[in-house]
Parts: structure tokens; C-alpha cells; sequence
């Protein structure tokens, strides 16, 4: 019994190896399964289908800067018919006052609007609430939602309809959501964003087939850009039934898929669309705050329980190595692969790949951040208090 129970550590590391080793094979596989048959955007055919028109629709607050970049880019878009409509959330700054002045030449339509004011009592997210605004206001058969951060080629909304007018679409989507890549501000963000944005789709979701499979738990999307029928958006209750999820995105996906039984296709845009979220570490953290606890299980218990995992399994490459060196080496292997695929997918450097631990740990800082966070029940963004809900 006492040879027995000295065994046992050594029985317990040697299994946590192992199980290390089993999550890198599958997460590898994952990510080269997605790298070869997930949806790139600007791939598919041109579409011979009528073209519907399409409202691009864009919530603002406080985003005087983000609108010099976006509205150039969207009034050199190459699809017609469109038209533009952007909801000034309560700003503070010019926002307002700049989009009317850069959409006087507009080739199209391009409505500013002033948002109703939010209140805690709507018992909805900012977003949500301006989201469900945009949506009333619009006339197309396609609604585009748009961060006014992302800055879109000329031709991200023809690709972006190419895909959901192809023959037999309709049938099997409500929509799809962009993968963009993320423009990062500095190094820290750049190592952090990945797990992030990146990581967590590639190696847990098929993306390749997730809005076909009848789990909700699989339907996911990006709310920097989202394109739905409208048809589809209204008979699934819109905006206006997400409650205060700081998911709002991922909450959408799955209760369109819910009650119209199609899904929003995820699609790689990192080809068409650029992201800018934040100007800085501080902003970044504060951003990622609101959702790191939702996007990573919903719950502090689970979320807490997920981070240990993250941290064991994709640091073992270098405990591992102390334990069961040839396994380690095997999923030191494994992990540049993933690092690397995910890195071309959405242009980011492929040199972060070496500074891997230092992206672990930059996540736990932001996960730390969250977590407090999720734990006072609330969160804070853009000047507002929002009760936290999970997802």
C-alpha cells in the first residue's frame, strides 16, 4: 500500500502528459482542418443573383477617430445598391458632426441618426440597444452591422454578399460573421490578441461546419462584423431579446440559429477587413474585461477552472519537459504549428510564435483583469455601468 501511494504523483503527472499531448493532437487538427476548408472571404464566385440591397449599419459612441477611417472606406465601396446608417450612441466628442461631413459626397444614401438615450432600466447592453435601433431604421434585405472600428476593402460587402447569395445558401445560413484581422497598437496587445480572437475559434470550433451542426454551443460570431437577412434577424427577436450579455455577438448567432434553424457562417476576412479596437495596453485590458469571463465559459468557476487547464496544457512544452521530455518535444512541435497556421490566417506576425510564454502570460494578466471584474457584477464601458450577466 505505502509503494502504492509514493506511485501515485508520479501515476497523476504522467497522465496529465498524456492528456497534454491528446489536447495538442486534437487542437492541431482543428486548426489545419479549418486552415483548409473554413470560408475565406473573397473566394467565392462572383454571384449572378439579382443583388439585394444591403443596410451597413453602424453604432457610434464616442467615435470621432474610428469614423475618419471607416467612412472613407465605406463610400469607396464597390456594391450597389446600398445604403449607410450610423446611430450616434450618446457622444461626447464630434462624431456626429464629422460623419455628416464626410458623408456629403456619398454616392449613396447615408443616414446619421441620434440614438435614443440607454438606460440600465431597458434591461439591454449599449450595443444592443443601439443595435435594435439600426435595425428598425433599415430598408435592406441584408443588414451589415459594422464596428465603426473595422476599416473594410472596397470590396468586403460585394464578397460579403457573393458568399450569401451563392446558389443554395439561403437555405442553409442566415448569415454569415467575419474573422477580420486585428491591427494591435503594440506588442502587448499583439501577443494577447491571439488567444483572444484567434485561438480559441481555431482550435475548439469547426468553423468549416459549425453553423450547420444543430448545437447551439457551436454557433458563434464577430460582432465587428455581422451580415444577416433581415428576414431571418426579425423572426429571430433581433437585438432586443440578448439581455445585458457582454456577448451580445455570440448571443445573436445562437438565437438565430435557435429559432430559425440556420446559422451564421464564420468566414476568414483577414484579406478584406482590418480591425482597430484599442490605442492602447490600459484600453485593451478594459476592453477584454467586459467578456473574457463569458467568452471563456461563462462563469468565474468554470472560467477559473479553464485557465489552469490553458495554462498546464499549453505551457507543458516547458514543464513537460521535466516529466516526459519526449512528449514535451512532440507538443513544443505541435504548438508552432498552431501558432504558425493561426498567425497567416490573420497576418499576424509569425515571430510572436517565439514569445508563446509570454503570451500565456499576458493572458492571465487579462483574464486577473476579468475576472475582478465579473466578481463586482458589473462592468464599465464607455462611461457606462452595465449589470454582468453570463453567456
Amino acid at each position: 500500500m505505502a509503494i502504492q501511494m509514493q506511485m501515485l504523483p508520479t501515476l497523476i503527472m504522467d497522465g496529465l502528459c498524456w492528456f497534454c499531448l491528446s489536447v495538442f493532437c486534437f487542437a492541431t487538427l482543428m486548426v489545419i482542418l479549418n486552415a483548409i476548408f473554413a470560408t475565406k472571404m473573397g473566394k467565392a464566385k462572383a454571384s449572378t443573383a439579382e443583388k439585394p440591397l444591403v443596410s451597413l449599419l453602424v453604432p457610434v459612441r464616442d467615435e470621432a477617430e474610428n469614423l475618419r477611417h471607416l467612412l472613407p472606406a465605406l463610400l469607396a465601396s464597390t456594391y450597389r445598391p446600398m445604403e449607410v446608417i450610423i446611430l450616434d450612441d450618446e457622444s461626447q466628442d464630434d462624431s456626429s458632426k464629422l460623419a455628416v461631413s464626410l458623408a456629403s459626397a456619398a454616392p449613396f444614401p447615408v443616414r446619421i441618426i441620434q440614438g435614443k438615450p440607454w438606460s440600465p432600466n431597458l434591461g439591454l447592453s449599449g450595443k444592443a440597444n443601439a443595435c435594435a435601433q439600426l435595425a428598425d431604421l433599415a430598408n435592406g434585405e441584408i443588414l451589415i452591422f459594422c464596428d465603426a472600428d473595422i476599416r473594410p476593402s472596397a470590396r468586403a460587402i460585394e464578397h460579403t454578399v457573393d458568399i450569401m447569395t451563392k446558389p443554395g445558401a439561403r437555405n442553409k445560413m442566415a448569415g454569415l460573421s467575419a474573422l477580420p484581422a486585428q491591427s494591435c497598437c503594440g506588442l502587448r496587445e499583439r501577443l494577447l490578441i491571439p488567444w483572444i480572437m484567434h485561438l480559441p475559434l481555431m482550435i475548439s470550433v469547426p468553423l468549416f461546419c459549425s453553423w450547420r451542426l444543430p448545437a447551439a454551443s457551436m454557433q458563434m460570431a464577430n460582432g465587428q462584423w455581422v451580415a444577416l437577412f433581415k428576414s431571418d434577424y426579425v423572426a429571430s427577436g433581433g437585438h432586443r431579446d440578448l439581455g445585458t450579455t457582454p456577448l451580445e455577438d455570440v448571443a445573436l448567432a445562437r438565437q438565430v440559429h435557435r429559432r430559425t434553424g440556420r446559422g451564421l457562417q464564420p468566414v476568414f476576412a483577414a484579406g478584406d477587413i482590418t480591425a482597430a479596437m484599442y490605442t492602447d495596453w490600459q484600453a485593451t485590458l478594459a476592453g477584454f474585461s467586459k467578456n473574457l469571463v463569458a467568452i471563456g465559459g461563462g462563469t468565474p468557476l468554470i472560467f477559473g477552472f479553464l485557465m489552469m487547464m490553458v495554462n498546464a496544457v499549453f505551457l507543458f512544452p516547458i514543464w513537460g519537459y521535466f516529466f516526459h521530455p519526449d512528449l514535451a518535444a512532440i507538443c513544443l512541435v505541435l504548438s508552432a504549428v498552431i501558432r504558425f497556421v493561426t498567425a497567416r490566417i490573420f497576418k499576424m506576425p509569425v515571430r510572436d510564435v517565439l514569445l508563446h510564454p509570454f503570451s500565456v502570460a499576458l493572458l492571465d494578466i487579462a483574464a486577473w483583469t476579468s475576472l475582478k471584474s465579473t466578481l463586482r457584477g458589473s462592468y464599465e464601458w464607455k462611461g457606462r455601468v452595465v449589470k454582468w450577466s453570463p453567456t
